[in-house]
């Protein structure tokens, strides 16, 4: 079976096509439960940090009685959610719990500092937040500073006596033999979730998921049969979430850890626990593939390395793919708005980030909007199975995101080759990842500029090792005449402003002045080019 075909007179490629298996006209909560009541004895999650095994009838059982003490504490169909939290053992029964009430999760990334944390709390208005012991300070000064009335705060795993527990949400109801999970309505208009994306320009906006493309993700997840699948991700990233689901559709046993990556937890994730699938970006990748333990690491089980987020060079799967005796790295890119998008699948090709997944439209236009054909750049649109219905209150981001077609901007420029594999060769904007967080220039730059001694700034990223796993913040200034602000200074005042992913991890350099244009606009590319320039300097000096 061909894993893309061309449409020549529309230019566009496909994916396969699948008629859905579950009815995108039910609500989430009635094909989890389905999928659930089918196999109860099937082990779906595994604790890495507790070796603790639950059950689908286990898992059915906690959902369900956070479905109905949720409601007897007032939640109800439309309601929204934020959850700032790790992958604890509970964290998805609760996922899988607001679907099922109608209530809308807005994962927030459990590291935010204050400030992220009240952007989206401020844009979401939640009725209730869910958050971790260790982050539960943050995300109440952040409710205290956004929100006009107070808001239940549930804590998970924690000892305080100070807050609500969110396991208390867990006691018996007396009820759950009667359970039968509600019909919402109209899957394509009610929301599931609202994942974080920071598009290409500015802070985080509000990506709205609605039921039916989540029970379409679910029904077409790539995985043939029954896995082990693992990633480091929380549900802030859509492949977190996605791997989730994908304990529903495999079905597959998903292994959780609340510890932030580390090499020794992915040895035991492929040694101890016998993973088949994982999902990683390629900082992480880069790390193993460095390490000195790497050839003693049993990795026979791993049958799918899939690498995605960020540029994946073709160096860094030469690494790795001799490393696996039973399986090979994949090449996929997903999005927020889309869910999973490509992957090479078929076979690898250098440089090419695969063909179109399941159900899955593309097509490359110019700037005009005209269609292009194969080896022609432009553009990159993407359809899902279900439609993207646009950001949490934002119709000019929506509006300039989603083509008259249906088609969504994912802000990429691409070509397709002959035999329907994409190949992304550059970013439209000027905004980049460091390891897998969007870092937003004109963000940092809004900062630098208000520190005593800054004329011009200009963030760039540079690429943190040869294969270019990741970009690294960094700053491009032009001092006030007479100042003698130092790099340290800068990296100091900065820090105590942002998030850790924001950080200037590449550095701060000093130029005499920033290359513009003739309208006076700076140019970021030859800022970019100077500061590798200065960067290759300061190695050599060392």
């Amino acid at each position: 079976m061909a894993l893309c075909t061309y449409d020549e007179q529309s230019r566009t490629w496909y994916g396969v096509r699948m008629v859905p298996i579950y009815n995108p006209k039910a609500n989430v909560g009635e094909v989890l439960n389905h999928i659930l009541l089918r196999t109860p004895e099937r082990i779906m999650q595994i604790d890495m940090d507790e070796d603790r095994r639950m059950n689908c009838a286990e898992f059915r059982t906690r959902m369900i009685r956070f479905v109905q003490n949720l409601q007897d504490a007032g939640l109800r169909k439309g309601d929204i959610v934020a959850m700032a939290n790790t992958n604890s053992v509970n964290v998805a029964p609760l996922a899988c719990a607001l679907m099922t009430i109608g209530a809308a999760f807005n994962p927030l990334a459990p590291g935010f500092n204050e400030a992220d944390m009240a952007h989206m709390l401020r844009l979401t208005e939640p009725k209730m937040v869910f958050c971790d012991d260790d982050n539960v300070e943050v995300v109440s000064s952040a409710i205290r500073r956004v929100l006009d009335a107070e808001r239940p705060l549930y804590v998970f795993e924690s000892s305080r006596s100070d807050v609500k527990h969110a396991e208390d949400l867990l006691k018996e109801t007396g009820r759950e033999e009667q359970f039968v999970p509600p019909h919402l309505g109209d899957s394509h208009e009610l929301l599931s979730m609202i994942l974080c994306s920071s598009g290409t320009t500015g802070p985080p906006k509000g990506v709205c998921v609605t039921h039916a493309q989540t029970i379409a993700a679910i029904g077409s997840f790539p995985l043939a049969k029954p896995m082990t699948v693992f990633n480091f991700s929380p549900l802030y990233w859509g492949t977190g979430v996605f791997m989730m689901l994908s304990t529903f559709s495999g079905p597959s046993t998903r292994l959780i850890t609340r510890r932030p990556f580390s090499v020794e937890t992915f040895f035991e994730a492929v040694e101890k626990y016998r993973a088949n699938f994982i999902f990683m970006p390629p900082s992480y990748a880069s790390q193993i593939a460095r390490h000195e333990r790497v050839a003693r690491v049993d990795f026979s089980s791993l049958r799918m390395l899939s690498l995605g987020g960020s540029y994946v060079s073709d160096g860094l799967r030469d690494r790795l793919d001799p490393l696996l005796p039973n399986g090979r790295t994949y090449n996929s890119v997903g999005t927020s708005e889309i869910g999973w998008v490509t992957s090479d699948f078929g076979k690898r090709k250098p440089g090419s980030v695969g063909t179109p997944a399941v159900n899955i439209a593309i097509k490359i236009v110019d700037d005009a909007g005209n269609d292009l054909g194969v080896g022609e750049r432009g553009q990159v649109l993407i359809k899902g199975p279900e439609p993207f219905i646009g950001y949490y209150k934002n119709e000019e981001a929506t509006r300039t995101t989603i083509d008259e077609r249906g088609y969504t901007r994912s802000g990429d420029v691409g070509y397709f080759d002959e035999e329907g594999y994409l190949y992304l060769i550059d970013r439209e904007k000027d905004i980049f990842k460091y390891r897998g967080f969007h870092v937003s220039p004109s963000e940092l730059e809004a900062i630098i500029s208000q520190i005593e001694g800054v004329l011009e700034v200009c963030v760039v990223g540079i690429p943190a090792d040869a294969d270019r796993t990741t970009e690294l913040p960094t700053a491009a200034i032009v001092r006030v005449a007479g100042s003698s602000l130092s790099a340290k200074q800068v990296t100091e005042i900065v820090d105590e402003k942002v998030s850790d992913f924001n950080r200037l991890r590449g550095g701060v350099y000093f130029l005499d002045c920033l290359p513009k244009t003739q309208t006076g606009k700076i140019v970021r590319r030859k800022v970019l080019e100077m500061v590798l320039e200065l960067a290759e300097i300061n190695c050599v000096a060392t």
